[in-house]
């Protein structure tokens, strides 16, 4: 039973990778970084502090040397997970017919796992909703444009974005060398995405073209009025990225009490954690309104 119940976790995961891979839209704003496995409970890494201005001159001099200083991080890696049952009978008749595997059950709970990684990714780690233990990319966010702007009227959010960059360009961001993402949440985007000027011009390719190369995301997550402004993994994984220590996973076992006849148990758990090494390349976009 064992082993077979390994391979029924195995045939599971080969069910619930590729819906998981088109849903999931935290690890496309992040660079993802394979861990060593489940054991891993935390990671050291370290963040590079800010140097002095580099010297011009025709010959070297003294004077122009840092002491390089790490601020060593230590982070724990939260597990991610969602149990479930299967029905002891039904599992037996499918394995008697020779009938697919039925992995409703196990996608479901991958969907679970996906939408908390979306939230620990986005805001972050809180038990209770509220106090964030570890931040994610909109609560670590070392730039705030908190001016209020109205999304509802076209150029809005383009005026958002580019007040963002200017608040970066202050913490020497190169807002120019980097590519961006703009995540907003689901009623900004509506708003973003009918916008159109007196000519009829959609607002969209406009902003794309204003994110260098980036991409728009609509989440959930987020909430109403509020936006994130973040590099793209390609672009921007020296400044953040996200540890997976373990890639999301199934397992299936029985209770000992009832080995033949009890229900099966299921499980899907993912464990990781995200890195910010500096905090000013990320912008919220907090005090968004839609009125027209």
């Amino acid at each position: 039973m064992t082993n077979a119940l390994y391979q029924f976790s195995r045939s599971m995961d080969t069910k619930i990778h590729p819906p998981l891979r088109q849903i999931n839209k935290a690890r496309k704003l992040v660079q993802v970084v394979p861990g060593r496995g489940f054991g891993e409970t935390s990671i050291d890494w370290v963040e590079l502090q800010k140097m002095s201005q580099a010297m011009v001159s025709y010959n070297f001099s003294t004077g122009n040397i840092d002491t390089v200083d790490f601020a060593l991080t230590n982070s724990k890696i939260p597990i991610v997970w969602k149990d479930y049952t299967i029905d002891r009978r039904l599992y037996e008749a499918m394995r008697m017919k020779g009938t697919e595997v039925d992995a409703s059950a196990a996608l479901d709970a991958a969907y679970m796992v996906n939408s908390a990684e979306e939230t620990m990714i986005l805001r972050g780690v809180s038990r209770d909703g509220t106090n964030y233990e570890m931040n994610g990319l909109y609560e670590g966010a070392g730039i705030d444009y908190d001016s209020s702007t109205n999304v509802g009227a076209f150029g809005g959010i383009q005026d958002a974005v580019v007040g963002a960059y200017e608040l970066m360009d202050v913490a020497d961001v190169p807002t120019d060398a980097l590519k961006w993402n703009l995540t907003m949440a689901p009623n900004i985007y509506n708003k973003v995405l009918q916008s159109r000027n007196a000519s009829g011009h959609r607002e969209i390719p406009e902003l794309l073209d204003l994110l260098n190369g980036g991409n728009i995301f609509k989440s959930g997550t987020l909430a109403s009025g509020k936006a994130l402004l973040s590099p793209t993994p390609d672009t921007g994984s020296q400044y953040v990225d996200f540890y997976l220590s373990q890639e999301v996973f199934t397992e299936h076992g029985i209770d000992s009490k009832h080995p033949d006849t009890g229900p099966i148990y299921g499980r899907v758990y993912e464990a990781g954690v995200l890195r910010i090494r500096k905090n000013a390349v990320l912008a919220k976009l907090s005090n968004l309104a839609t009125s027209a």
